[in-house]
């Protein structure tokens, strides 16, 4: 809304000076120099005064800002040009092509607007470190420089003295390191170290502790984009030979974590390593974030619950013959969530090609539950419809206010694992939201 009214402020200027100046046939610019610096100065304060928030925001128009006026200033008191006449069509011509200058050095505020972040609950105070550790286990596939695979963490946990259960999660394909953000603060002010996990050329960007930016891997993008939603014979076999792939590399991403911040824990390294109760431990993720938490729930013996945020159970497929995909028919034994939105969940309820895996593996699970959220898209599981709405429209949200949904989602979330690893008295959990 603010950026809304900016522009809008800004708009309405240039109309009045360009009629003024059709008016009065001179273009007044000094006057508008000055216009222009007052509205520099107004958005410099508004940044430090915490009524505008983020300098990449709007940094980029009170640069243009200070820009026009420094040159509106040397024309005026130092070059003296000569003035071409004020007509309508050079005036209309000025106008439209300023106001572009203006709309794309706003860019960045219309994309990633201020929002109002969730709700955090929690009572304890919330320190946030970042780690790059390196996997000599492992080569990076992604590369052909023969380069062990580097991953990146961020893990939120409270500062006060104690030890706190451990959650991990994993982003979805195309995600970020914070994807999830809230939900990890939410956690971590109520009694959790929390680890996310950047998944380096399955998200869209990772940047390491050494400041490296890794994107995308080009042919990662193109097969999600091209398998996303298939659900025909014909396409399975690839798809299975691909999602295989997928949570190869994503669950010795998640496995390697873990027994990276166990081994740091069990060798007394300080920090957020002494806060972690290494007998508690939870697992969750985000479409294929969520696949890999159910997968690696699935290697470990030493994981307490998992939650799924509408993700197709990947690696619960056994092979694919004819179209048609086996499951693996050993019961899943770890407590499971499985979260989906309607439009998902009936989608898979009507489907005649075969059961969905998701629906077999809660029938076959020792401790399953589900819950279904009306009126929300895909990315109403993370945090982008409230950082940027625009691109989450794009992706897929649904009609339901994306922030109470994002925080009905992480209560939900927090009350599983209240219940799994803090042993609360009491499962609150509802089968709708």
């Amino acid at each position: 809304m603010i950026t809304k009214i900016i522009f809008m402020t800004i708009f309405l200027a240039e109309i009045i000076f360009a009629a003024w100046n059709l008016h009065q046939k001179t273009r007044h610019k000094k006057e508008k120099m000055y216009a222009r610096l007052s509205l520099a100065a107004l958005l410099i304060l508004g940044l430090l005064c915490g009524v505008l928030n983020g300098t990449a925001r709007y940094g980029s128009l009170i640069v243009l800002l200070l820009l026009q006026s420094g040159l509106t200033a040397l024309n005026l008191f130092w070059l003296h040009k000569e003035e071409k006449p004020v007509t309508i069509i050079r005036q209309i011509g000025k106008t439209i092509s300023t106001m572009l200058l203006y709309f794309f050095a706003l860019l960045p505020a219309f994309l990633f607007p201020q929002y109002k972040e969730p709700q955090i609950t929690g009572t304890y105070q919330v320190a946030i470190e970042n780690y790059t550790w390196t996997d000599t286990n492992r080569i990076e596939t992604y590369s052909d420089s023969g380069e062990n695979r580097s991953i990146t963490v961020k893990m939120w946990y409270p500062i006060e003295e104690g030890t706190y259960p451990l959650v991990v999660f994993s982003h979805g394909s195309t995600g970020m390191i914070d994807s999830n953000f809230s939900t990890c603060q939410e956690l971590a002010s109520n009694g959790y170290v929390v680890v996310s996990i950047g998944h380096p050329y399955q998200a869209i960007m990772v940047e390491d502790t050494d400041g490296n930016v890794t994107l995308i891997d080009p042919q990662f993008l193109s097969d999600v984009m091209t398998n996303n939603g298939v659900d025909t014979p014909e396409h399975n076999q690839e798809i299975y030979e691909a999602s295989q792939n997928w949570m190869s590399i994503r669950s010795a991403d998640m496995n390697f974590v873990l027994d990276t911040i166990l081994t740091k824990k069990a060798n007394g390294e300080s920090g957020a390593f002494s806060k972690v109760d290494d007998t508690k431990i939870g697992l969750f993720g985000h479409s294929l974030g969520g696949a890999t938490a159910v997968n690696v729930g699935r290697q470990r013996n030493d994981i307490d619950a998992v939650i799924n945020l509408e993700g197709t159970m990947l690696g619960e497929y056994t092979g694919c013959e004819n179209g048609i995909y086996s499951f693996n028919e050993e019961p899943y034994t770890v407590p499971l969530l499985d979260v989906n939105s309607r439009a998902i969940y009936d989608r898979a309820s009507t489907a005649i090609s075969q059961e969905y895996v998701n629906f077999y593996v809660g029938e076959n699970a020792l401790d399953f539950h589900e819950a279904i959220f009306n009126d929300v898209g895909h990315l109403n599981f993370t945090d982008l419809p409230l950082v940027s709405p625009f691109l989450a429209s794009m992706l897929g949200t649904g009609e339901a206010d994306a922030r109470e949904r994002i925080e009905t989602m992480n209560e939900m979330i927090l009350n599983y694992f209240n219940y799994y690893l803090k042993d609360a008295p009491e499962l609150v959990l509802s089968h709708e939201y």
